[in-house]
């Protein structure tokens, strides 16, 4: 399994106070099936679960996770054993209105 985890704290690299939701994109690069268990955590707990199939090839686009510019963390769980086919960004909005675009590189990732 790999692991990806995106952290946004207030005042931070990536500061939540500008970040009211995010669209996530995963794309496949490799000729591999897999899942990704999606994780979206804030003070409270969990604010966000999901889980998405991304075939071999293509792309999976998840919408909307919304955070309501408070800190908050991604975290993706993939049931593949490699980094080198999963291409991730994140596209940060703030009142609908992109303000940030992350991807691999922004992330902590763990084989």
């Amino acid at each position: 399994m790999s692991i990806y985890r995106l952290d946004a704290v207030e005042y931070g690299h990536i500061d939540s106070r500008y970040i009211q939701s995010v669209d996530l994109t995963v794309t496949n690069a490799g000729a591999e099936e897999f899942d990704v268990l999606i994780h979206g955590y804030h003070l409270y707990g969990v604010y966000y679960v999901g889980l998405v199939h991304v075939g071999a090839g293509s792309t999976v686009y998840v919408p909307n996770i919304t955070n309501h510019n408070t800190a908050f963390s991604l975290l993706l769980v993939t049931n593949i054993n490699y980094t080198h086919s999963t291409l991730i960004t994140v596209h940060a909005k703030n009142q609908g209105q992109l303000v940030a675009v992350y991807s691999n590189s922004d992330f902590q990732a763990i084989e």
